[in-house]
């Protein structure tokens, strides 16, 4: 009985470390994961939405999506975001913004379709296309906003 139970806890701690080197393999494989500098000479701003420069770090466990962002505005203000969003079509309640919720979903390996929704009405798209060779993230914004920012790879 004893070597039983001793084989079964050696069993379950080995499948606990195989499920954390699974989990740790995925997030590694991610190609959002990251830091990265917007290029405002390659991108198209909304002139509703003036930047002078932004930065933005996305971490991914899962379904579940991290963004952490650093824009700068015209006047040289610095304002600090952070928003969580679980990629599985399910809403998510903005932090940001009261009444707003996102709806996002994976859309192959490289791309990230969020949908800012408030009440029935969708007032943004956004998606989030990491290039091929991983050192481009292009974000597009359609609805209350129209614009295109390029950012550049900064760290992995």
């Amino acid at each position: 009985m004893t070597t039983v139970l001793l084989a079964t806890i050696l069993s379950m701690g080995g499948a606990f470390v195989l499920a954390t080197q699974q989990r740790d393999q995925q997030v590694a494989k991610s190609p959002f994961v990251g830091s990265w500098s917007a290029d405002l000479s390659r991108s198209r701003l909304d002139p509703k939405l003036p930047l002078k420069g932004a930065d933005i770090t996305i971490g991914v466990t899962g379904n579940v999506i991290t963004l952490a962002s650093s824009v700068i505005m015209p006047s040289g203000e610095t304002k600090q975001e952070r928003e969580t969003l679980r990629a599985d079509g399910t809403e998510t309640a903005a932090t940001l913004t009261t009444g707003v919720v996102h709806v996002a979903n994976w859309v192959g390996s490289h791309v990230l379709a969020l949908i800012a929704k408030k009440g029935n009405q969708n007032i943004a798209l956004i998606t989030y296309e990491v290039s091929t060779d991983g050192q481009t993230l292009t974000a597009r914004t359609s609805g209350l906003v129209e614009q295109v920012v390029i950012f550049k790879r900064r760290e992995w």
